[in-house]
């Protein structure tokens, strides 16, 4: 019988500890001055959290104590004021003196398909009357642009052979000396309706910095006609967003073919696909793939599933550019997905790329903020609350009270990681991989058990001999 109390005691503890665990924490926070903190939130912590809207998480104290909290959308961005004035500009042939540049700011320009013509009120700059010449380069007048320039945004004639426009901008007050700016190079690229376009030079140049910019395009044997300029600036200064992104390579899929729905009737076509697996239940707002130094300018689709055994549903569908310009690659802008928090995700490419690259899948989002009214018993624990999931309404009430009405100086903290073992959480035990915590504890659990009954049968035929 002393037996059997021990083993019933050791299976109670065994269930006591089984229950403590069932709050995890994944991070940690040291002790801070101050009752009010407040720290970031990644992507990370919905590796561990059940809830898309992290109802599990919870804060506790050195003791064990749960204490206020609220999660918050990250602070919105100061918007910014981005203004684009046009300018004059004109062409300029070789060899033309700084004499007959300054009298440009009276000259207008004719743009046709294939000429360009210059006529100037001037009548003692005949050279630069009726311009038909090779164009050297073009001038910008700035000198009665009195705000300062941000960016130069060109325009010019779409020309199919030449894709990459190498553009070198100077700077001068006098037309003589020439100052470099900016080198770098312009693209528009189209496919299908769609285009990749980089037609801003980067020049950050403060209030009438220089009264003239020179435009050249390097290395090009054809004549590239300009139809507009802009001057870009900003009015505001611009706070910058959080941004939290995380990427993940894929795995050839076994179905390399794509159902595209046509007319009414469903064609199979070949494609490069990939698939890919997220350990997280984070919503993303942006998806981009990255071809690590391959180029590609064809279609591109993205599905995605919550589940394995769910059909594959279609994200987007278009083109996707990635493509090197000089020493840089440039490609598309990142996608706008419509807070997707599906785990399983595919990618189809054009067939040719199957085995030249394996695209690696990017995810952005905004970070929320974590704010806590903490005590001075830190430090502080940041936990998953694996057997329940709380009222957010409730806590969030709960915190308004604490705070309204409150001068409020929030202090910023950081997270620090703890690392658990995912298979300690709900959502990870749904998947094949079994803890070796957990089938540790269930053996030893079922071995004690055996051992109660086999005692117990044995008591009972004890018991049965004695009486007889």
């Amino acid at each position: 019988m002393q037996l059997i109390s021990r083993c019933t005691l050791w299976i109670i503890v065994c269930f006591a500890l089984k229950i403590k665990a069932e709050i995890v924490p994944v991070y940690q926070i040291e002790q801070s001055q101050g009752p009010y903190l407040q720290a970031t939130l990644t992507h990370d912590v919905y590796r561990y959290s059940n809830s898309i809207d992290l109802n599990d998480l919870v804060v506790l104290d050195s003791g064990g104590s749960k204490l206020p909290h609220r999660i918050e959308a990250s602070p919105a961005n100061v918007s910014e004021d981005v203004k684009q004035y046009p300018v004059q500009f004109f062409p300029v042939i070789k060899g033309a003196s700084p004499e007959s540049l300054l009298a440009l700011s009276s000259a207008s320009i004719k743009l046709d398909d294939n000429e360009i013509s210059v006529s100037v009120e001037k009548k003692d700059n005949k050279m630069l009357s009726e311009l038909s010449a090779p164009i050297e380069f073009y001038l910008i007048d700035l000198s009665n642009f009195s705000q300062s320039v941000d960016n130069l945004v060109l325009q010019w004639q779409k020309n199919t052979q030449r894709l990459y426009l190498e553009t070198e901008v100077s700077g001068s007050n006098d037309l003589n000396s020439w100052t470099p700016l900016a080198q770098t190079t312009l693209m528009h690229l189209e496919k299908e309706g769609q285009s990749l376009i980089r037609n801003k030079v980067f020049l950050n140049l403060e209030k009438t910095q220089y009264a003239y910019l020179r435009v050249k395009f390097m290395h090009s044997n054809e004549q590239i006609n300009l139809t507009q300029v802009n001057v870009e600036n900003s009015s505001k200064v611009v706070k910058k967003e959080n941004s939290d992104q995380w990427s993940l390579s894929g795995t050839l899929s076994e179905s390399q073919k794509s159902f595209i729905h046509s007319g009414g009737a469903k064609t199979i076509t070949p494609v490069a696909a990939w698939e890919y697996q997220r350990d997280d239940i984070a919503s993303i707002s942006q998806i981009s793939l990255q071809f690590d130094g391959f180029g590609y300018g064809d279609n591109l689709r993205i599905y995605s599933r919550a589940d394995p055994k769910k059909p594959w549903k279609l994200v987007h569908e278009g083109i996707w550019f990635n493509v090197q310009v000089g020493s840089e690659w440039q490609q598309s802008d990142p996608l706008n997905i419509n807070f997707n928090n599906d785990i399983f995700w595919r990618v189809e490419l054009h067939e040719s790329v199957r085995n030249n690259v394996n695209p690696i899948l990017t995810f952005h989002r905004t970070p929320e903020i974590l704010r806590i009214i903490a005590n001075r018993a830190g430090p502080f624990a940041v936990a998953i609350d694996i057997g329940s999931i709380s009222d957010r309404q409730n806590k969030d009430a709960i915190f308004t009270q604490l705070t309204d009405g409150k001068d409020v100086d929030w202090k910023n903290v950081s997270l620090e990681s703890l690392n658990p073992d995912l298979d300690q959480f709900a959502r990870h035990r749904i998947g094949v991989t079994v803890s070796w915590k957990t089938v540790l504890f269930w053996g030893v659990l079922v071995l004690v058990i055996s051992l109660l009954f086999s005692l117990l049968i044995r008591l009972v035929k004890q018991m049965k001999e004695q009486n007889s």
